[in-house]
């Protein structure tokens, strides 16, 4: 099936008319003071304490039938006066695949995860410039409580972004490119190393109000252990609960996606969550 091809710009518009997201951008000189307003935790250098519970349905890339469900609980909170960001998240998940098309699962377990932490920080920003740039340590950790379930190894991934606030013109409230280098330091027996490079760009707009958003999220995975590499392509809609709970900071997403390259674990995907920030 040949679908449309379909701009960016075309598509954010499209989503935030969908919304009833006003397109107005908020003037340059209101920009610290509206993110340190935000509650939609969607700038990744806003660091706040909150908690999130998602879930993400995949159909999974096999010869037969597949899918996995994965329930995550994460929890964020800056430290060292604001300075650093630590993040945690755990999941508990569920696979069912048949991977070689003969009728029968070849994998059907469920538990727990692999868990992983980061720690964050922004060592240059200047509103002025409309920019910053971030570093970042996350530790990927060997907790699945079974091999179907996780990697198999403990990682370490540096990475490193930039923010750009309110580029062309406003066009976007920000894009944020970003890099990181996964690569394992302690393996199970027989299970193979892990040695990745993720490039992600992050495109954002949201509403005036700051009530409602709009984002999409093109992720390049390049596998150096195993020689693949492949595409993953999210988009999201969320807004606030404000004036349904009577309290800030509660908010609801949808984030499907979509896996492109014969590599690519998943055909597509479907997450819902639910944010408390703080």
């Amino acid at each position: 099936m040949v679908l449309p091809r379909i701009s960016l710009k075309s598509f954010l518009i499209a989503a935030l008319t969908f919304a009833g997201i006003p397109s107005q951008a908020l003037a340059a000189d209101d920009m610290q003071a509206a993110m340190k307003a935000d509650k939609t935790g969607t700038d990744p250098i806003n660091f706040t304490y909150d908690a999130r519970i998602y879930n993400e349905f995949q159909w999974l890339n096999t010869e037969g039938d597949g899918d996995q469900n994965i329930t995550t609980l994460e929890f964020r909170a800056p430290f060292m006066d604001g300075q650093w960001q630590f993040r945690v998240k755990t999941r508990y998940q569920g696979i069912e695949a048949d991977l070689n098309d003969d009728g029968r699962d070849d994998v059907d377990e469920s538990g727990w995860g692999d868990t992983d932490i980061r720690f964050l920080t922004v060592p240059y920003k200047d509103m002025s410039k409309k920019m910053a740039i971030a570093f970042g340590l996350e530790i990927f950790l060997d907790t699945a409580s079974d091999d179907a379930l996780g990697s198999g190894a403990i990682s370490l991934g540096p990475q490193v972004f930039a923010v750009f606030f309110k580029p062309f013109g406003g066009m976007f409230d920000l894009i944020s490119p970003a890099y990181q280098h996964k690569f394992s330091v302690d393996e199970d027996d027989g299970r193979s190393d892990v040695h990745q490079g993720l490039i992600d760009i992050y495109f954002l707009k949201t509403s005036k109000d700051k009530q409602r958003w709009a984002l999409i999220d093109p992720q390049g995975v390049l596998d150096y252990e195993n020689d693949t590499e492949f595409m993953l392509v999210d988009v999201e809609v969320g807004t606030m609960l404000d004036k349904y709970l009577g309290t800030k900071g509660h908010s609801v997403y949808l984030r499907p996606s979509v896996g492109i390259g014969s590599d690519r674990p998943y055909d597509g995907s479907v997450e819902m969550g639910y944010k408390m920030i703080w």
